[in-house]
């Protein structure tokens, strides 16, 4: 264990490193932290806070994690990040601790590439994506495989729905559907996110249902409550299709608003 941390770095009394962990120099680590086998951590990253990171991660140069969150109404709260396996957090990422006695919360197989910020409170699922500068603000929902391109601004308390794909320079103070592709800012929903569920092995006929439930909540002339009935009545009920009535219905925000006018979505090969 004493090979595998370089000497310059600063290990607090209480921390828990695994044996087969690598600690880079000048990496500073809380007495709180719990870092997992064969996690690779690089020079200068801070890392504070009731903060687990898994397994096989590795964490480059700069990176911040755990640190207080940037809200007015923390009172030093003995808050923390908890983080999966086998993800990776490029240079200058910031993930802040949780508000009151929350945790926020990073799945397995993510990609955080330089500068992206993820703040207190923000639930992040398994295999997503955060370009550069990609900014997530506090308490997030951020769903499987969703991918952010660079500079991207999701508002507070906003959700983001499995697969979606965000076009860079994009911002939403709304919800963002599960499967779309959405752009612009404010951001609209141009199309199905074809591409992602191809490469998530969405099957063909599945693939057309969801396009045709977005056909009918974003080109028909219906309200919403009118078009998720007839997504209901009128297509196949795959898991996918429920998925999306279901994002609907249930949110807070609302979700973002009729598309523009030029149709980007990805043609689909049957």
């Amino acid at each position: 264990m004493i090979s595998a941390i370089h000497r310059t770095a600063v290990i607090s009394e209480g921390a828990e490193i695994h044996e087969t962990a690598d600690i880079g120099p000048y990496v500073v680590i809380g007495a709180n932290v719990k870092i997992g086998k064969g996690t690779k951590i690089g020079p200068h990253v801070v890392i504070d806070g009731h903060t687990t990171i898994g397994e096989n991660c590795h964490i480059f140069a700069g990176a911040s994690i755990g640190l207080e969150p940037q809200d007015l109404g923390y009172k030093g709260e003995p808050t923390g990040v908890q983080i999966g396996n086998r993800v990776t957090i490029r240079e200058y990422v910031t993930i802040h601790r949780a508000t009151k006695d929350g945790v926020t919360v990073i799945g397995d197989d993510c990609f955080f590439m330089n500068y992206a910020h993820v703040a207190h409170d923000c639930k992040v699922g398994q295999g997503v994506i955060l370009a550069n500068n990609s900014i997530l603000a506090g308490h997030v929902q951020v769903g499987d495989y969703v991918v952010l391109a660079g500079v991207c601004v999701i508002h507070q308390h906003c959700r983001l729905g499995r697969m979606l794909l965000m076009s860079g320079l994009s911002a939403t103070r709304q919800d963002l559907p599960p499967f779309a592709m959405c752009d612009g800012r404010p951001t609209t929903v141009r199309g199905v996110n074809a591409i992602g569920l191809k490469r998530r092995h969405i099957a063909p006929a599945t693939r057309k249902a969801i396009k045709e439930a977005y056909r009918i909540i974003y080109r028909t002339n219906v309200n919403l409550t009118t078009a998720l009935e007839q997504i209901e009545k009128e297509i196949e009920p795959y898991p996918e299709i429920a998925e999306i009535v279901e994002f609907y219905r249930s949110s807070k925000r609302g979700v973002v608003s009729r598309r523009g006018d030029n149709d980007n979505d990805e043609p689909e090969s049957e």
